[in-house]
């Protein structure tokens, strides 16, 4: 199965109503708030529905069903984290590379949207492109990635790939190798210092 999520009314070609739009906005935020306290194979439409305050069939008139919901929440989670990153590229106190890449990887919703991530791959589940561009998150790890190395274009965009599948990878796997929180980190400022040598042409990158 295979699902690109988009708000029912947007695709029959109608205009969504103010209070379509509210109700998407408290199941997307009572989702949000269950995938902090259960596993997301725990949470079942009754538990959004009773969270949210609203009735169990909207999931399916608003946004197709259950899946497509989570894959609307991901989206949501995503625009969180890249806001965040955003906020991070404000602050004078983030001049240090790896200081910021730590600050990244620890944004709190990383771990629930990285989960959620998990399962809809699993499921084979399609998020939202916004019209064919790119998420939200990878712009924003783009804007960091450049932001923080000095560099730009096609190379911002490796090394944001780079970062975004370590913390994925990191988010999944280091508990099961029994990475510590120290190693996790020496791995983190490994991968910034190879950046800033690429950067600085000392290693030459594949093109």
């Amino acid at each position: 199965m295979t699902l690109t999520m988009t708000p029912t009314g947007a695709a029959n070609g109608k205009r969504r109503l103010p209070i379509q739009i509210a109700n998407e906005a408290r199941m997307i935020e009572a989702t949000i708030d269950l995938l902090g306290e259960h596993d997301v194979t725990h949470i079942t439409s009754r538990m959004i529905a009773e969270r949210s305050g609203t009735a169990t069939n909207y999931i399916t008139r608003y946004f197709g069903g259950r899946d497509a919901l989570l894959a609307a929440t991901a989206d949501e989670l995503g625009r969180r984290i890249a806001g965040g990153m955003e906020a991070l590229d404000d602050r004078d106190d983030m001049s240090d590379p790896l200081d910021m890449l730590r600050a990244v990887v620890g944004l709190p919703e990383g771990t629930i949207w990285f989960a959620l991530l998990r399962y809809l791959a699993a499921r084979d589940v399609t998020r939202t492109r916004d019209g064919g561009t790119r998420p939200p998150l990878v712009a924003a790890c783009e804007h960091v990635v450049a932001r923080m190395f000095r560099i730009e274009g096609e190379d911002a965009r490796l090394w944001a790939n780079v970062f975004l599948t370590y913390m994925m990878g990191g988010l999944a796997f280091n508990p099961l190798l029994g990475t510590t929180d120290d190693e996790g980190e020496r791995v983190l400022g490994t991968l910034g210092r190879v950046v800033e040598l690429v950067r600085d042409n000392r290693i030459p990158l594949e093109r």
